[in-house]
């Protein structure tokens, strides 16, 4: 028996709104709903889909849609949509594209996506409306708590904890255990030796 895709909705239209609606695409489970954004222009398009408008678009469709995944980049910007979808009682959803490899025994939360060339391994633990990169590496064990942007080519080692909205730049390396606090950046390319309380 033939499952049916569960309809998601994309909020958000700007770039990182582009490699949500690819991952939606790219998924068979999947089909695209709707492509909404706060600040929806005339004629605007994502990879040939029409922005169909904005938060009412969304309140009008809800019917339609089995959930939205909120594909803004800006961490607490996305917070703010994701917890605002939730009060309206519709569902965040995941999308991990076809291309990234995530261990069974990892967790994923809602509205959290995971891109091309991710590993999520085992029993790592990725927390809602986070953001794991193409390319990014999480290990093993790994806590990350919501909104968090793991950012491409990043590797969390073994037992990394990554607070609240944290920004792990791109290619940096958090060494096993090490802790990142909430709502920190982790400069591009840095490598985090020791428990980090201010960002670097």
């Amino acid at each position: 028996m033939e499952h049916r895709k569960q309809r998601i909705a994309v909020f958000g239209a700007g770039g990182h709104g582009k490699v949500v609606v690819d991952a939606i695409q790219c998924n068979p489970a999947l089909d695209l709903a709707c492509v909404l954004d706060d600040k929806p222009q005339t004629g605007a398009t994502i990879l040939g889909r029409p922005v169909a408008g904005g938060r009412e678009a969304l309140l009008a469709r809800r019917g339609e849609i089995d959930g939205v995944i909120v594909a803004i980049g800006d961490n607490r910007a996305r917070l703010e949509v994701a917890r605002w979808i939730a009060s309206q009682g519709m569902l965040l959803l995941s999308v991990a594209h076809p291309a990234a490899v995530v261990a069974p025994s990892a967790t994923i939360g809602a509205g959290a996506l995971v891109m091309p060339g991710a590993i999520v391994n085992a029993e790592a633990r990725i927390g809602a409306n986070a953001i794991i990169n193409s390319g990014a590496v999480v290990e093993h064990d790994c806590e990350i708590e919501e909104a968090v942007h793991v950012a491409p080519g990043a590797v969390l080692c073994g037992g990394a904890r990554i607070g609240a909205g944290a920004l792990i730049g791109a290619g940096a390396v958090v060494l096993p255990g090490v802790r990142v606090g909430a709502w920190l950046l982790l400069k591009a390319g840095t490598v985090a030796a020791r428990d980090m309380e201010k960002s670097g």
